[in-house]
């Protein structure tokens, strides 16, 4: 039970970070074109102010894929424990 609330917790996390940097994207894109449109030099430093732009999403989608990993490492333990166990 506790695997399960820490696997929707972690789904949770990391959806919602997802669309929050979702919405966050448009003004990010046209800044990424306008910089390749003005010229190739332009490009990287336009990256790098994407890349502040969207450091604050970093941890919370690694931390809700690492919550996820884990419930379905537990889950899985429970199921090996139930099998050998066997037939109630």
């Amino acid at each position: 039970m506790i695997a399960v609330l820490l696997y929707l917790i972690g789904l949770v996390s990391a959806v919602v970070t997802a669309v929050l940097v979702a919405f966050d994207m448009p003004p990010i894109y046209s800044d990424l074109v306008a910089a390749y449109n003005a010229g190739i030099e332009t490009v990287v430093p336009a990256l790098s102010r994407a890349a502040v732009g969207l450091n604050w999403a970093l941890f919370p989608f690694l931390g809700g894929l690492l919550l996820m990993g884990f419930a379905r490492v537990m889950m899985l333990l429970g199921a090996i424990r139930h099998g050998l166990r066997g037939p109630a």
